[in-house]
């Protein structure tokens, strides 16, 4: 017992112990697609807008002028300010991005200026010497004035400090000045942007400070005093020989100067808090090991520094507190930069996911307007559409709204159609998912030149409109209307059953109650044990994402949230409550089936709602817990009012039974998966843009494929497209062979050609 107890205490605590984690230490600052900011007229370009590579940050930055430059059209002529002080736009930070940017001010006449704290390109020259650069994607092109093709760092500066000069931007480039404050005038008065040297008048900000900016340091005794004997990062392996040299981190950065400097025979010590190694691609991590076992570094993992001397660090074990001192002629800090918060802070930038008064607020309204519209279409209407009112009926016997929502009718006889709650939730429905699907389809497919982006959102509205609007509430009602009360079809009062072309059970989990009908019997029973677990062999859980109308609403009204997704361990951690769901709907419809046997469907007998009287206190409260917690608050509720919180697909990845299934029978007999080739920069916007979480470049990275074996993706493809290196694709071979991964390096194929997807046109 006391084993049992423990075990279920860690596996609780296990669900909020957050720790260290890497997917939730990407959070960026709240930027449009545009670059504007949450601050009306400041922009974010480069890497602390999602784009680390040096082609894409040139083409960003020149878009983000000509962005500025619309918008400011009508007003006063560019160049011409209202005051000799007021610049048209001032650029914080000289990288890619920056220099781009001020060389579209430079073509469109603009008055500009741009603020360096450092020297221009500094991270370029912080670059291990001889570092080969890659103009990455291949297939963008540069629109720039400036020098842009693969090189070393060296001829890359070169050419840069030639044309900064020849192109006349100079002038405006202001070095080793630091930005320290960014006050909003009024929508008139631009921004007032204070430095260390003095202070600036502006209409525009463009932010470009990149995410160097602010390195971390180790924050121990010793570190100021021994300044000199530390750095960020290796600019020159070639300059150490012999030497006994310490290393702290354990990312890309670390890695590489580890092994760059043991191969120049120096004794190297690698230490790391981590456990295990985390952010490297796995070619570093095999180089580091390799070295490792040949004695040429010293691994020590679980270990951090506590003190910095005249020729030495002392670091401590975590695990075991034992502390050792290890020789260091010098020490290199590779353990990243911090975005600067305090700095965002003071000039009003929020981060991603941060909790204010206006999330609050739309928290509660979209709560409220969720409830009300699907208040209004339930079985039995929820308050306060049950509370009767004289004037829908008379003083003597009042009627409730949601009693005469329900019997609105038009037409005769045969030919009427009944226009109650949930027709009209029907409707709205699809034409929320229309008018949002043809924004996503536009976003993801044209936009991206991505067709099966276009044809996902394509069957998405379409299956809505067919199998949620019109079969069920159009057709079948009319069917019904033609033979009425037949074993076919069941009563004509369960139409509604048609709901289950679109969604089977658990999903939709009436399918087998309420006098159900021999065709929606067979159908459902066959969609949920035979239709739904095939196509996962081949598809995975596109289900979801190409024909759920629970996932296609989540797909559309909720796609401009889709980075909100809970990332990390935690958030992958509570996914085990779909299974709990799943279990209970099967559970709860085996105990009513079992106790009305085949009865009703054969002869006709009513169904009831489960009582304690009829099927004892357990089945009625598993039945009707189940229809008031996951068929009205879980379903209909809450996940649409946490889209603009948490994402669109709260219900679908957290509670949704189906899905389970479908990730079980996936993981089962699937052959499904997306894999990566060796292109990924790790710059993060495949983990940013899935809508389920998960940390898709910890696989890409490392060339390591996932599916619902190891995942919980709904192969929505986002990952795939939005990828500005085409580094994901999906991959399927009924063989399996292509689940247990393939070698790092060694290029996937099916049936011996290649897997990978012929180059899309990129973003326009």
């Amino acid at each position: 017992m006391v084993a049992i107890f423990s075990s279920v205490t860690r596996a609780v605590a296990s669900l909020f112990d957050r720790g260290f984690d890497p997917a939730r230490a990407r959070r960026l600052p709240i930027r449009h697609a545009t670059g504007a900011s949450n601050v009306r007229g400041m922009y974010l370009v480069g890497e602390i807008a999602g784009t680390p590579l040096i082609k894409l940050g040139l083409n960003r930055g020149r878009a983000v002028i000509d962005h500025i430059a619309e918008r400011d059209r009508g007003g006063d002529e560019p160049g011409v300010a209202a005051e000799g002080d007021l610049y048209d736009v001032v650029i914080v930070g000289a990288g890619s991005s920056g220099l781009g940017a001020a060389d579209r001010c430079q073509e469109l006449g603009l008055r500009y200026l741009v603020i360096e704290q450092e020297r221009t390109a500094q991270l370029i020259r912080n670059f291990t010497k001889g570092k080969p650069l890659f103009m990455e994607p291949p297939d963008e092109e540069n629109r720039t004035r400036l020098f842009c093709a693969e090189c070393a760092k060296e001829e890359l500066l070169e050419r840069w400090d030639r044309q900064i000069v020849d192109l006349g931007l100079a002038p405006d480039i202001h070095e080793f000045e630091t930005v320290e404050r960014i006050d909003r005038l009024g929508e008139r008065d631009g921004f007032r942007v204070e430095t260390d040297r003095g202070a600036y008048r502006a209409r525009r900000v463009v932010l470009a400070i990149g995410m160097a900016g602010n390195p971390r340091k180790l924050g121990i005794p010793g570190e100021a005093e021994h300044a000199a004997r530390i750095d960020q990062n290796v600019a020159d392996a070639d300059v150490y020989h012999d030497r006994d040299l310490v290393v702290f981190g354990a990312g890309d950065v670390a890695c590489e100067a580890a092994v760059a400097l043991a191969d120049r025979g120096n004794r190297i010590t690698l230490v790391a808090p981590d456990r295990e190694f985390t952010f490297p691609k796995q070619r570093n991590i095999d180089a580091v090991m390799e070295r490792v076992e040949r004695g040429v570094i010293d691994l020590r993992l679980t270990h951090v520094a506590t003190l910095i001397d005249a020729d030495a660090v002392v670091i401590r074990n975590l695990e075991t507190d034992e502390t050792d001192r290890v020789p260091a002629d010098h020490i290199f800090r590779c353990i990243g930069a911090d975005l600067p918060l305090a700095f965002f802070d003071r000039i009003g930038i929020r981060m991603e996911g941060t909790w204010t008064w206006r999330r609050w607020l739309v928290l509660l309204v979209a709560f409220l307007v969720c409830y009300f519209v699907y208040g209004a279409k339930s079985n039995p209407p929820l308050w306060p559409f049950n509370v009767p009112v004289a004037w829908l009926g008379s003083a003597d016997t009042p009627v409730s709204f949601g009693t005469w929502w329900s019997s609105l009718q038009v037409g005769e006889g045969r030919w009427s159609f009944k226009l109650n709650g949930s027709f009209w939730y029907s409707l709205l429905y699809c034409v929320l998912m229309t008018v949002f699907g043809l924004k996503a389809f536009y976003r993801w497919g044209v936009k991206y030149d991505d067709a099966y982006q276009r044809k996902r959102f394509a069957s998405l509205i379409t299956v809505q409109w067919t199998l949620a609007f019109l079969i069920p509430n159009v057709l079948m009602w009319w069917m019904h209307g033609l033979w009425p009360d037949n074993a076919v079809l069941g009563y004509r009062d369960n139409w509604w059953h048609a709901s289950g072309f679109e969604y089977a059970f658990p999903l939709f989990f009436w399918q087998f109650f309420w006098d159900v009908g021999w065709l929606y019997l067979v159908y459902g029973l066959a969609a949920t044990f035979v239709i739904i677990p095939l196509t996962t062999i081949r598809h995975g859980k596109r289900y979801c994402t190409w024909f759920c109308g629970c996932g296609g609403l989540a797909e559309t009204l909720g796609d401009p949230w889709r980075h909100l997704a809970p990332k990390g361990r935690v958030a992958e951690r509570w996914e085990w409550m779909n299974l709990a769901i799943l279990i209970w709907a099967a559970v709860a419809a085996v105990l009513v089936v079992s106790k009305i046997g085949l009865g009703f469907w054969v002869t006709g007998e009513a169904f009831v709602a489960p009582t304690a009287q009829t099927h004892g206190a357990v089945t009625a409260t598993l039945f009707g817990g189940y229809q008031v917690i996951a068929d009205i608050w879980l379903v209909g509720i809450i996940p649409v009012a946490l889209y603009p919180i948490y994402g669109g697909k709260i219900w679908c990845r957290y509670w949704c039974p189906l899905a389970k299934w479908m990730q079980m029978t996936s993981k089962w007999f699937g052959s499904l998966q997306i894999s990566s080739n060796d292109k990924c920069i790790t710059c993060g916007e495949c983990s940013r843009y899935c809508e389920v979480g998960i940390d898709v470049m910890s696989f890409a990275k490392n060339q390591q494929p996932f599916h619902n074996g190891n995942t919980s993706c709904i192969q929505c493809g986002i990952c795939i497209t939005v990828c500005p290196m085409d580094v994901l694709s999906f991959d399927n071979d009924h063989r399996g062979t292509l689940r247990r991964g393939s070698p790092v390096g060694v290029p996937l194929t099916v049936n011996g050609e290649s897997a990978r997807p012929p180059r899309r046109k990129r973003f326009k």
